[in-house]
């Protein structure tokens, strides 16, 4: 599939990024960046030092909602250039042209202008480093007037309304930047050895991949002219556009009546099936979905005010899941906090904190094990399934990471303020019925494993189980970048699903494990942050396109 994708020149998925040059870590210049997210847009100021660091100062804007679902695209793009001429009034030490107006372009030429690469976070044609066309909105998003046109031209023309002295020379996309970005910061000044970042992965309120593939084997590109004299060894790296896997394929991904309920209500039905399962932006809904049931059954013992967000769509958000697992207290009493906050709840009891619990875990499961199974799909692609050496190129240079592992940072508490709730008349029937509810729930997302602790201690005990899965922690999750590097594979990795939720780089790397199967040496994977990914990656990317003059 991946194959036919790199043939196809009307596929979705496997886009090429023109980029062709990794980072070696020695890259100089400092550059404006502009992230545009599905919750978000940062402007940022690279410098890149040119030894592997870089300095970094960033402003973050909320995008207002109406912004997002609009006909025109220009209320968007003028926005974004009306926050870029802010961030160069609030820190004008990021511009570089010492001297030189950075509100007013009139005193400078086009080609003195500040270049600026864009990281746009949406599915989108690239036909060449600071060209594109928008081809489909996601994470809830729908302007209907920006299809078909180049995000690129988009943003210049609101700059330009607005006489920004800044240059658009680059479009990139968040996995591309995300990798690139690892690249760069692993490289630690372009000593060479034998290991390369492969693979750049977003799990946020979207989730996507780009890796490093063959220039040879992207046929869909071997008909241009500037890749005719194309060489053995010259690569590209893919935008792979994972989310969409699935889409028109009813069947090929594992479903529930949540996921049909969900996508039903979403703005593109029957589309970005993969992302409906593994980002952030859905998987608070899942849960909201689930619990609206659980209250619609009279199976809770807690109360919900009226107008609790439980009921309204897309009222939880992704970070109730990470808060609520990382409560490993027999009594929940973190959980039961979280909430009664957020669900305006009264009288929330141990069960009930406990059911949720454990259906927050199964969605977040089900996510990084899909992730996994996304993530083992590329190693094979790329040519790593077993001890082959990585691909090699002069523009491959990196080095040995601090550390191979996401660290997981912990979790802000909140105060408990419930206790366990006595049980009424006729309470224990209805225990039974709602815990047979969410036993099916687990088994209907495929992870009826979560519930065999449960099931022992309640054949052991006669009492009722609380159920609070531990899986155990692979001996990969904790290690280093020592030892021989034929053969590694380095993955950056970005966004707050696999920064906050626990375990969730665990679940995924042992989904890798059972695809690739027990011979694959995993610790060959290794996974680490590439924070700051989609600012950085695009200022590489403006560098990419300011030296191969593609303005």
């Amino acid at each position: 599939m991946a194959e036919d994708a790199l043939e196809r020149e009307e596929s979705l998925s496997q886009i090429p990024s023109y980029v062709k040059a990794i980072p070696t870590g020695r890259e100089k210049g400092v550059f404006l960046a502009v992230d545009l997210g599905g919750t978000n847009c940062r402007v940022c100021s690279v410098n890149l030092h040119g030894d592997g660091t870089y300095s970094l100062v960033q402003t973050k804007y909320p995008i207002p909602r109406p912004l997002t679902v609009n006909p025109s695209y220009k209320p968007l793009f003028r926005f974004i250039a009306e926050k870029i001429r802010d961030f160069l009034e609030e820190h004008p030490e990021s511009d570089i042209h010492d001297g030189s107006p950075n509100t007013n372009g009139s005193h400078l030429r086009r080609e003195d202008f500040q270049k600026l690469g864009f990281t746009f976070s949406f599915t989108y044609e690239q036909h060449s480093l600071a060209k594109g066309s928008v081809m489909f909105w996601d994470k809830g998003w729908d302007i209907p007037e920006a299809l078909g046109r180049d995000p690129c031209e988009m943003l210049q023309e609101g700059l330009d309304e607005l006489r920004v002295p800044v240059l658009v020379v680059a479009l990139a996309n968040d996995s591309v930047g995300t990798l690139l970005t690892r690249t760069y910061t692993s490289s630690k000044g372009g000593t060479s050895v034998r290991t390369t970042t492969t693979i750049g992965a977003i799990f946020g309120t979207g989730t996507n991949a780009a890796y490093v593939e063959k220039l040879e084997n992207v046929k869909r590109l071997h008909h241009r002219a500037d890749f005719q004299t194309r060489q053995p060894e010259d690569l590209m790296v893919i935008n792979t556009e994972w989310g969409c896997f699935g889409d028109g394929q009813d069947g090929l991904l594992p479903s529930t009546e949540y996921d049909e309920i969900l996508d039903a209500a979403s703005p593109h039905p029957r589309q970005e099936m993969t992302e409906k399962r593994i980002s952030g932006l859905y998987l608070g809904e899942l849960l909201r979905l689930i619990v609206v049931r659980l209250a619609d059954e009279n199976l809770f013992s807690m109360s919900l005010h009226p107008e609790s967000p439980v009921y309204q769509r897309d009222g939880i958000e992704c970070s109730l899941l990470s808060n609520i697992a990382g409560d490993d207290s027999n009594d929940c009493l973190q959980a039961i906090g979280y909430i009664t906050d957020t669900f305006r709840a009264a009288n929330v009891s141990v069960d009930d904190a406990c059911a949720i619990q454990v259906i927050s875990k199964a969605i977040a499961r089900r996510a990084a094990r899909l992730a996994g199974v996304a993530l083992a799909a590329i190693v094979v692609q790329c040519g790593q399934r077993r001890e082959s050496p990585p691909m090699t190129s002069s523009s491959l240079l990196s080095s040995k990471t601090d550390t191979a592992r996401v660290d997981q940072k912990p979790i802000l508490e909140t105060k408990a303020s419930s206790s366990r709730s006595t049980y009424k008349n006729g309470f224990s029937a209805m225990c039974r019925r709602f815990r047979a509810f969410v036993y099916g729930v687990v088994r209907s997302l495929g992870l009826g494993w979560l519930l065999r602790p449960a099931m022992a201690a309640k054949k052991n005990s006669g009492a009722p189980a609380v159920i609070s899965p531990k899986p155990q922690l692979s001996s990969s999750a904790t290690m280093t970048n020592d030892g021989d590097d034929v053969g590694a594979i380095e993955v950056g990795v970005d966004g707050s699903l696999i920064e906050f939720y626990p375990k969730f780089e665990q679940e995924m790397r042992e989904a890798v494990r059972d695809v690739l199967g027990p011979d694959y040496d995993e610790k060959r994977l290794r996974i680490g942050m590439a924070k700051d990914g989609s600012g950085v990656g695009a200022a590489l990317v403006a560098l990419a396109a300011t030296m191969q003059n593609e303005t």
